[in-house]
């Protein structure tokens, strides 16, 4: 899979088929355009393409912007495993955001691009204001001899799969949901730092793991989680608290993993931690044996645990 960075002024090589859409998660849903795009670049011995912007479009129209599911790195290491050829990276800025429908299907993607074809997702919006919906788009195609591919709402459990559902599974805690909407078990990246070492003088050394305020949280409480290193391919099972811990009268957001079984130092490291389900609630313990006392209970479940 190539990965190129390019601008409004970048003229593409390759012949490609192209999914547009912001494919935060990369859910189920988004996978059946990815695999849609792939199908119908063969069939027009084109590339198969997908547009991802260096930073998610909130980011430029709002001043708070939404909680992130994906990395790109995560994003792109997903894209490898579908298949895809092409990933074209290009920023969202304010020049790319005022271009008008017509002028992003006819001068960006047609002559900018080569797209010999598109695939969207039925609730697809673009250009200026997004004021381009799929009719819009599939008028353009028409004019332009692009194939167009619309992917119909995917659905679990009678509700459409979205990255709104997922987020909110997720910031509630239900994070098996998550991962059946998602596809797969999701996780975030994080570098593990010095924290105040309490766990370790009771005997539970915790990796204090710091990640980017923009990516979705679970909600506050207690995790079945897996955690692996940078440079170990291993996933280890970890207990992981998601909190302010209350029980010590904290005030900041605290994510602590206890590794089973685990000694190494990784102070310092890049970890990907990885929520399998809630175990619990955070908790204020009358005193620090009870907690101590619950810590040994989650560790064991999670020992327990596939």
């Amino acid at each position: 899979m190539k990965v190129i960075n390019i601008d409004l002024d970048y003229l593409g090589r390759d012949e490609i088929v192209i999914a547009l859409g912001n494919f935060d998660g990369v859910h189920l849903g988004h996978r059946l355009l990815m695999k849609k795009a792939i199908e119908t670049a063969k069939r027009l011995d084109a590339k198969s393409c997908v547009l991802l912007f260096n930073e998610h479009t909130t980011a430029t129209l709002f001043d708070k912007k939404k909680k992130e599911l994906t990395s790109n790195e995560a994003k792109l290491m997903y894209l490898k495993k579908i298949g895809i050829d092409i990933v074209y990276m290009i920023d969202f800025n304010e020049e790319f955001m005022k271009m008008s429908p017509e002028v992003f299907v006819k001068n960006f993607l047609v002559k900018n691009l080569n797209a010999k074809g598109v695939v969207v997702g039925y609730d697809y919006r673009f250009g200026f204001k997004a004021m381009g919906e799929v009719e819009t788009l599939r008028e353009f195609c028409k004019t332009e001899n692009l194939s167009l591919d619309v992917i119909d709402a995917y659905k679990i459990d009678g509700e459409v799969v979205s990255s709104t559902r997922i987020r909110e599974a997720i910031s509630d805690g239900r994070l098996e949901e998550a991962n059946k909407l998602l596809g797969h078990t999701y996780f975030i990246k994080g570098v593990v730092d010095h924290g105040k070492k309490l766990g370790t003088k009771m005997g539970y050394p915790t990796a204090n793991i710091i990640t980017k305020e923009e990516m979705q949280l679970p909600g506050d409480g207690v995790y079945d989680t897996r955690i692996k290193v940078e440079g170990d391919e291993t996933l280890y099972k970890a207990a992981t608290s998601i909190g302010n811990n209350p029980t010590f009268s904290g005030e900041s957001l605290k994510i602590e993993a206890n590794i089973l079984d685990f000694k190494e130092d990784i102070y310092g490291k890049k970890v990907y931690l990885y929520f399998i389900k809630k175990l619990r609630p955070m908790v204020v313990f009358d005193s620090v044996e009870e907690l101590f006392d619950r810590i040994a209970k989650d560790v064991e479940e999670v020992r327990k645990s596939k």
